[in-house]
C-alpha cells in the first residue's frame, strides 16, 4: 500500500508528500478521518487544490479514498 501523509499544519492528507508543506506519514484512514483541525489554518498551497472534504468529520483530502465519505469541494 502506498503512503498516506497528512499535513501537520493544516490536516489535509495526500498521497503526494510534495503537495503538503508539513507531511507526516500515516498508516491508515482511521489514524486521521474524524480528527479534523480547523480549515482556517490550511496551507495557503493547498487551498488552491484541494479536492474532497469529508461529510462526517470534514477533514480536507487531496483524493477521495483518503476519506470515508468524500465530498468535491465547490
Amino acid at each position: 500500500m502506498r503512503e498516506i501523509y497528512e499535513c501537520r499544519i493544516c490536516g489535509v492528507v495526500t498521497k503526494l508528500d510534495e503537495q503538503i508543506c508539513a507531511p507526516r506519514v500515516q498508516d491508515d484512514i482511521h489514524d486521521y478521518c474524524g480528527t479534523t483541525r480547523d480549515r482556517a489554518g490550511m496551507c495557503d498551497s493547498v487551498k488552491e487544490h484541494l479536492a474532497y472534504v469529508c461529510g462526517t468529520c470534514g477533514r480536507p483530502a487531496e483524493q477521495a479514498e483518503l476519506v470515508c465519505n468524500p465530498l468535491i469541494t465547490a
